[in-house]
């Protein structure tokens, strides 16, 4: 199989060679058709047969049999007072919310104290210097400084929790809840209140009292 993969890559690369050197010549049509018909062909048997072959690959990940239970990540900061205020999980950029959700769905059970409170340092971190920037340019996205509401979407993720200045405390984040959002889509199709809402941890700095809330 290991071969036969190789070989797959091989034969891609050499077509790629052909097609880039045959340039302005009349046959570089012909090595271009080529190369975009090996590379649709392989994707095609890729597919059917569910065996990556890189580049190549069966993107299992949306052609599975979908999922009926969800699950998302919600983050809220807690200001002074106690009020707890969602956070906008694009605060945590380059890292793509998906991906952090999905790291901690998987890691959860072994994070232990020390991990939780290390993560839950860190997520404090973002969201805080999120709020600030997000109070004094209108962005919560620290890599959104270059093409403002143009940029891309990270992921699959586009949802924009902070619209306005409303939705962040005027003053600092002074501690940090971390939730997992679980839901069945078709018991949500029906009544989209029925989520369930797991705490996962609390952080809170140790210069307030010295442990979590």
């Amino acid at each position: 199989m290991d071969l036969a993969r190789l070989g797959c890559f091989l034969v891609f690369v050499a077509l790629g060679l052909l097609a880039a050197r045959a340039g302005p010549r009349p046959d570089a049509r012909r090595w271009a058709n080529l190369l975009i018909g090996y590379v649709l062909a392989v994707t095609a048997v890729v597919g059917l047969v569910q065996q990556e072959s890189w580049p190549f690959t069966t993107w299992s990940l949306v052609s599975g049999t979908p999922a009926r239970h969800m699950t998302s990540l919600e983050v809220e900061g807690l200001d002074a007072t106690g009020r707890g205020w969602v956070v906008d999980l694009r605060v945590v950029q380059p890292l793509s919310p998906e991906e952090l959700a999905s790291w901690l769905k998987a890691n959860e059970a072994r994070l232990g104290p020390s991990g939780r409170e290390s993560l839950g340092r860190f997520l404090l971190q973002r969201a805080e210097e999120g709020r600030q920037r997000f109070l004094d340019r209108g962005r919560a996205a620290p890599n959104q400084w270059l093409l403002g509401p143009a940029d891309a979407p990270y992921h699959f993720h586009d949802a924009k929790t902070w619209r306005s200045t409303a939705q962040v405390p005027d003053s600092p984040f002074t501690a940090l809840r971390a939730y997992f959002l679980e839901w069945d889509i078709d018991e949500r199709y029906e009544d989209d209140r029925r989520v369930t809402r797991r705490l996962l941890f609390e952080y809170k700095p140790p210069s307030g009292d010295g442990r979590s809330l």
